[in-house]
């Protein structure tokens, strides 16, 4: 028996076996093959979750990368993309390589897509807007680049968590994003200017969904903006180059702040992150008992979640 004469169920079950490379070949020989992949085969979890990096695509030469990326794109629900510039080009002559550069996904018809991450320092203001118009209905965006300033950010009017670690967030951008759009999560780590203050002027109203909080230059640990938040669960708190003895004084002037308030806010908060030294460290450091650096990423700090009286 031909193989085209068996009907699309059979079909589906032997190109589910087929690696995906052999798939992808399939694909280019027939237009059923193709349908049959694209709406069967590639429409399980595996393939409408997608990293860069992942394992089945490493075999693919970049026409069949890219076919592939193509024709799935309409399905894709999660989309992972790492230093993209790295893999696209040569870094000493700038010849392409096995992989296409960043516009290419982001140009993609990603009409069902809900999460994206991009760890590119070439992502831009430019392709954000186009971000905005190819994902309608993107409700979580994680981005790291200094060129990303918010611009059209608030376009994205489903979007309810916003990572945008490195990044230079400005005051007005950071605003409308407050005002307009009803972000659950927000991280502006290591954000290039200062954000507390932009936060703490934003009308309430538009605050009450705000369950988890990521920054840079929080007073107090958090203190201020943690009271200005009515629905603030998590927070992470993240300082560099400060000295212990700052540390010090502003943990000492924290539990002040708790013990003298009758906030909710330290009752309903559950968790708190802090990448101080740790904020033990530091103290360590100030006795000359600890040479420890700072840590990479934030980390739970008991001292702190014994101040603020965490759950």
């Amino acid at each position: 028996m031909n193989i085209d004469e068996l009907n699309d169920d059979c079909l589906c079950i032997i190109l589910a076996y087929l690696p995906l490379r052999d798939q992808i070949a399939m694909a280019r020989c027939s237009l059923r093959y193709e349908q049959l992949l694209a709406d069967i085969v590639w429409r399980k979890a595996r393939y409408r979750e997608v990293s860069i990096s992942d394992d089945m695509l490493k075999p693919l030469n970049k026409e069949d990368y890219m076919f592939f990326f193509e024709v799935t794109s309409p399905h894709m629900e999660k989309l992972y993309i790492w230093n993209v510039h790295e893999k696209a080009f040569d870094s000493y002559l700038g010849r392409h390589l096995l992989r296409p550069e960043l516009a290419f996904y982001l140009c993609l018809r990603l009409t069902n897509l809900r999460e994206l991450c991009v760890t590119d320092d070439y992502m831009n203001n430019s392709m954000i807007q186009i971000v905005s118009k190819s994902c309608p209905h993107l409700s979580s965006l994680s981005v790291s680049s200094s060129y990303i300033t918010g611009q059209f950010m608030v376009d994205l009017q489903n979007l309810n968590t916003l990572v945008a670690r490195e990044c230079s967030i400005e005051a007005s951008h950071l605003t409308e994003m407050l005002t307009q759009l009803q972000l659950t999560t927000l991280d502006v780590t290591a954000n290039r200017y200062n954000i507390e203050q932009t936060i703490l002027q934003a009308p309430t109203a538009r605050l009450l969904r705000l369950q988890r909080l990521g920054i840079s230059d929080a007073k107090d640990f958090g203190f201020h903006i943690g009271e200005q938040l009515p629905a603030l669960r998590e927070l992470v708190v993240s300082y560099h180059g400060v000295k212990a003895e700052d540390l010090r004084d502003m943990l000492d002037n924290t539990r002040q702040l708790v013990v003298l308030s009758d906030s909710k806010f330290t009752k309903r908060l559950q968790s708190i992150m802090c990448n101080v030294v740790d904020v033990e460290v530091a103290l360590e450091q100030m006795t000359g008992l600890e040479t420890r650096s700072p840590r990479a990423s934030p980390q739970f700090c008991e001292l702190l979640k014994i101040i603020y009286k965490c759950k």
